[in-house]
């Protein structure tokens, strides 16, 4: 998102705005999904459903072999019958919940160019909302220091359209990233098994306990996001900040330092910078979760 559309995202809105907010929040909507097509288009869609499978195989027909199928696919009862070869067909059943935690702590206001962490995020669970809401259920939990919203899962892309203006529409400004207590809230929303797309700050950290815990029943991707400004700093330069999140205010000399904790075995992690472009680094875990059925 350029600077020059003159988003809110991130940042506290003008009072005198409020009447522009809604046609612009459609605007961003619109701007979203026509790019979530695009690179649904280009071959996304078809990466997303490789790398997450639905739950099973459903029976859809009986027809003559074909060179080529799998001979284990063969119906010995039907080709005896008929004298000619047949094989069995089967279409995946997806029926595939895929859920959102969204974080939107103070600390995500933070872009040192033309957008914000948050800008980052909410483009992000945008496209997973919307390559998700083609054939799975979607939903979404937005959480600061504590949770603020859930939106249930359901089907759809109008669905997935509202999961999409609720994480524009959203501002950030808790004190604190309670993601500990949107991973629970996730676990009690998903009764069967399903993805959870985590996408947060890089400086939020990781519960361990409740991400073990979480990843031993469902899918869990981890989508960690920051600003070239927090990992390089200024060479020479000493910058004024400001603690969004405590309030505090100091001066950085030099780099910034992030402290990363690893992931637990069992999750994907995914880290994307806001100078960068996304779609590069998701299609890489896509085919790497893709690779790793395979096999």
């Amino acid at each position: 998102m350029q600077a020059s559309l003159g988003t809110y995202l991130g940042r506290p809105r003008p009072q005198d705005a409020a009447g522009d907010i809604a046609a612009e929040l459609r605007a961003q909507v619109r701007k979203l999904e026509i790019r979530a097509r695009q690179a649904m288009e280009s071959g996304l869609a078809g990466q997303y459903q490789s790398a997450f499978r639905g739950l099973g195989l459903e029976f859809e027909e009986v027809r003559e072999y074909r060179a080529g199928d799998d001979v284990r696919t063969i119906d010995w009862n039907v080709t005896a019958r008929s004298g000619f070869l047949h094989v069995k067909r089967y279409r995946e059943e997806r029926d595939l919940n895929v859920l959102l935690l969204v974080d939107l702590s103070a600390s995500t206001r933070f872009g040192s160019g033309v957008m914000t962490v948050h800008d980052l995020i909410a483009e992000v669970s945008c496209l997973f909302a919307l390559a998700a809401a083609r054939r799975d259920r979607v939903g979404a939990i937005l959480f600061d220091d504590a949770v603020r919203k859930l939106i249930p899962l359901r089907l759809g892309w109008r669905h997935g359209l509202r999961v999409v203006r609720e994480v524009l529409a959203a501002e950030p400004r808790g004190r604190g990233t309670a993601l500990d207590e949107a991973i629970r809230a996730a676990g009690r929303m998903l009764h069967r098994r399903g993805v959870v797309i985590i996408l947060a700050d890089q400086t939020c950290t990781l519960p361990r306990r409740e991400l073990v815990a979480l990843a031993g029943r469902h899918e869990v991707v981890v989508v960690r996001i920051t600003d070239d400004l927090l990992e390089k700093g200024v060479a020479g330069a000493a910058l004024p900040v400001v603690d969004p999140e405590g309030g505090m205010r100091g001066v950085v000399r030099g780099p910034g330092v992030v402290k990363r904790a690893p992931t637990p075995p069992g999750v994907d992690l995914v880290e994307l910078r806001t100078d960068e472009d996304y779609l590069p680094a998701v299609q890489t875990m896509l085919e790497h979760r893709e690779r790793r059925r395979a096999h």
